[in-house]
């Protein structure tokens, strides 16, 4: 009996390198976003978008900077629950840092990558910087969480080159 314990454990310490790690985490994100004032009639599309590099002009607006896009945020709603490693239309978020999260709102009907059909609605800022968009950091096997935005329709954000 003392041999097949002794077996079993020095199979368990080979064949995991030294030791039981603990799981790993998916790298992503979640937060809420807040939605103040009423949402513009012409919206038929909301979404949450994260950009890896700053959108200095209008061609950043495009799918080799686009790293992550929400499913479609229902019209109407005063607060929205997303997390990334559940809401996803497009995209994975991985580890690394991230220079623009955004609500973006468009009048079109479908998803379009022209940066003039978008408007942004609300903008992710650090919580110690409301003047400049929020670099968003995931660490290696990291859930980071409270990542929020909000959108007062009364008072909308600074737009990116490009838009409306």
């Amino acid at each position: 009996m003392k041999k097949l314990l002794f077996f079993i454990l020095a199979f368990i310490l080979v064949n995991c390198n030294g030791g039981i790690e603990p799981g790993l985490q998916q790298p992503g994100f979640s937060g809420t976003i807040y939605f103040k004032g009423e949402w513009p009639d012409s919206v038929n599309l909301t979404i949450l978008v994260l950009f890896k590099n700053e959108l200095k002009d209008s061609s950043d607006f495009s799918a080799e900077n686009l790293s992550y896009v929400s499913e479609l945020i229902p019209k109407g709603v005063k607060k929205y629950q997303y997390n990334t490693l559940k809401n996803s239309l497009f995209g994975k978020v991985d580890a690394g840092t991230y220079d623009y999260l955004a609500v973006a709102q468009s009048p079109k009907k479908t998803i379009s990558l022209s940066r003039a059909d978008w408007t942004i609605a609300g903008i992710y800022y650090s919580p110690t910087d409301s003047t400049h968009p929020g670099k968003v950091i995931i660490p290696e096997n990291t859930f980071v969480e409270h990542l929020d935005i909000t959108c007062d329709f009364n008072n909308p954000p600074p737009q990116p080159p490009g838009g409306n």
